[in-house]
């Protein structure tokens, strides 16, 4: 029982899933990033090509922190979306999951489901030339990205070999340009590194113009640029049109202070208050704060 257990668990070693990716960060870091990650998937409307990675990355956070049960329903709803979401490549799609899924039945001491989790993985990897899809590397790519600063290199080297097999693929692009542009310190970037910055943007934002993270870092780093003018007429198509999620709102409401105005700003803030005053959203609370923030400044 012993040895079967042990050989088990190399084989579980071997599997590319969050549990193998050296995520074990400490509690109150573990437990933030579990609370950012419920906030998103209870957003209306939260069903796109990342949903899967977002119940993976959810579920693995409720088992480091103890709630197997949770982990389990949040690794259920990680199969539907991308069943739902990569019809065309389901199978190496499910690699990470069934990973994840194996590590908490072993866990649990359910060695035989685990096992059974193992062989699945071994048989969608069997006729794949790589032992390592390019599916498995956007995932990763995307999980790292939703850690601190000490996996932003990694994740930027996963964005890259992902992009290599998939160079339109928007949540890549999208991700790798976040990645790109966190990954240096301001104070230490150059003119030439701005320039790449900015182009990365650029190409992120034409794949996925609805983007609003994307886009308020776009305008940031073309006003940085020198192009402050193009950077204000753009930020008033944006402020222009409905809001459909909050990801980014509170830096657009800095950008406006900083290069528009400060009367700009505080108005945004307030008709976005008085549009959606129940949302319990995280970046919605600090929309709030940031309001506060700039009436308190005003005055």
């Amino acid at each position: 029982m012993l040895m079967a257990q042990n050989s088990l668990k190399i084989r579980l070693q071997d599997l590319e899933c969050h549990f193998t990716w050296k995520l074990d960060y400490n509690r109150s870091k573990l437990q933030s990033l579990r609370e950012s990650m419920i906030d998103i998937s209870s957003s209306e409307g939260v069903q796109c090509s990342w949903t899967g990675y977002l119940y993976n990355l959810l579920a693995y956070l409720h088992h480091a922190l103890g709630s197997t049960e949770d982990a389990l329903q949040c690794l259920r709803k990680a199969e539907e979306a991308i069943r739902l979401n990569s019809p065309d490549d389901v199978e190496l799609s499910l690699v990470v999951h069934y990973g994840n899924l194996a590590w908490v039945h072993y866990h649990q001491g359910e060695l035989t489901e685990s096992q059974t989790y193992v062989e699945k993985v071994g048989r969608l990897l069997r006729d794949n030339p790589s032992p390592c899809p390019g599916v498995v590397w956007g995932e990763r790519a995307w999980t790292l990205n939703k850690f601190d600063v000490s996996k932003k290199a990694e994740a930027l080297h996963c964005f890259r070999v992902a992009l290599k097999g998939d160079p339109e693929n928007k949540v890549l692009r999208c991700g790798y340009a976040m990645a790109f542009n966190k990954s240096v310190e301001n104070k230490n970037i150059t003119p030439k590194l701005r320039s790449e910055m900015l182009e990365h943007l650029q190409i992120a934002r034409e794949l996925d113009p609805e983007d609003l993270y994307i886009t308020v870092m776009y305008l940031q780093r073309l006003a940085e640029s020198g192009q402050v003018e193009e950077a204000r007429k753009l930020a008033e198509e944006v402020i222009e049109k409905p809001l459909d999620s909050f990801g980014g709102f509170g830096i657009l409401l800095y950008f406006l202070r900083d290069y528009v105005s400060h009367d700009s700003s505080i108005d945004l803030a307030r008709r976005t208050l008085e549009r959606h005053p129940d949302s319990q959203e995280t970046e919605y609370l600090s929309i709030k704060k940031v309001c506060t923030q700039l009436h308190d400044h005003q005055y």
